[in-house]
């Protein structure tokens, strides 16, 4: 036995040394044992084969660990320094993913508004569209209204014209064997048969009762004036009225200074001019006067009248130029 003790002594090492070399059972050991102890007071779950601990997961917070285990010791400084930094980085997210959630719930909501007005600007875009489709169509139909009603209206009008005229022409034939008077001063007594037979009597041209089939005053075509209304003369035919119109016309180129006047006629006081023509009717007579104006205007010498037609001339080498309606005077 001695020898044996004494090779144990020589063999003896420190638990700090034993530790360091792996051993088979330590269960005799005075650490294994103080886990032993602690094994009994703790609710972890050990494994009777090769003394292996289960032991419950760990929390992910350090300092949650029971304490009253005198074994376990506290968190080291990286292990408070990983939790203040997770909960930091918890924290953090927990306000990024608030304030993203915020400003995309802001997004969203100027989203839904802006969607909003673009559906109601599309249904006002629509409307719109709807009502040009429908003025458009209506425009198209009032045009080919007005186009036809154009066509219409210049086909009345060129019917008008040409019942125009042909009303003035009949007007016109029905005066063709009258002569009009102008400047014979009114009287209530008067006798125009008379006073028409002196007028021939001084232009030398004789006239039977009987060649004058009626005689009267017409209304002025300016009731404002001053000047007499004029005297209708109506013959037997037009040769006769030729011979006066022509009798009258030799009378005044040979009495330049003294051309037919009131004085001629027997009337006192002053001389007035007395013009003979042939009558007109309304429209062929408002067309002499605007020719008229026209003439001097423009420096014309002669307009005269002829059998209902109207004429101009320059002067006296100048062609005459027939004057049908109020178009032809702007191509004098």
């Amino acid at each position: 036995m001695a020898p044996n003790k004494t090779k144990k002594k020589d063999n003896w090492q420190c638990p700090a040394c034993k530790s360091k070399q792996r051993k088979v059972d330590n269960t005799n050991t005075p650490v294994q044992g103080c886990r032993m102890s602690a094994k009994q007071n703790s609710p972890e779950k050990a494994s009777d084969e090769n003394n292996i601990t289960i032991r419950k997961p760990a929390t992910s917070n350090p300092s949650l660990q029971s304490p009253t285990s005198p074994c376990l010791s506290l968190p080291n400084d990286e292990v408070l320094l990983a939790t203040i930094r997770s909960e930091i980085q918890r924290s953090v997210a927990e306000s990024l993913e608030s304030m993203v959630q915020m400003y995309f719930m802001k997004e969203f909501n100027e989203i839904k508004k802006e969607l909003t007005a673009v559906r109601e600007l599309q249904n006002c875009v629509e409307y719109l569209s709807a009502e040009y489709d429908r003025m458009k169509s209506e425009l198209q139909t009032s045009q080919e209204k007005i186009s036809s009603l154009g066509k219409v209206n210049s086909s009345l009008s060129d019917k008008l014209n040409d019942l125009t005229n042909r009303l003035n022409l009949i007007e016109q034939h029905s005066r063709e064997t009258n002569i009009e008077i102008s400047g014979i001063p009114e009287n209530k007594s008067e006798n125009l048969v008379s006073v028409f037979q002196q007028l021939c009597n001084t232009v030398s041209i004789s006239v039977l009762d009987t060649d004058v089939l009626a005689s009267t005053r017409i209304r002025k075509l300016k009731e404002d004036t001053e000047r007499p209304r004029s005297v209708i003369i109506k013959l037997q035919n037009t040769e006769k009225r030729d011979e006066i119109l022509a009798a009258v016309s030799r009378y005044n180129r040979k009495n330049q200074n003294d051309k037919l006047n009131t004085s001629n006629l027997g009337y006192g006081g002053q001389k007035l001019p007395i013009y003979v023509s042939e009558h007109l009717s309304p429209y062929n007579k408002a067309l002499h006067a605007s020719t008229r104006k026209v003439a001097r205007e423009k420096a014309y010498k002669f307009v005269w009248i002829r059998n209902g037609r109207i004429f101009v001339r320059k002067d006296d080498q100048a062609s005459a130029k027939l004057i049908k309606c109020y178009d032809s005077l702007s191509n004098l």
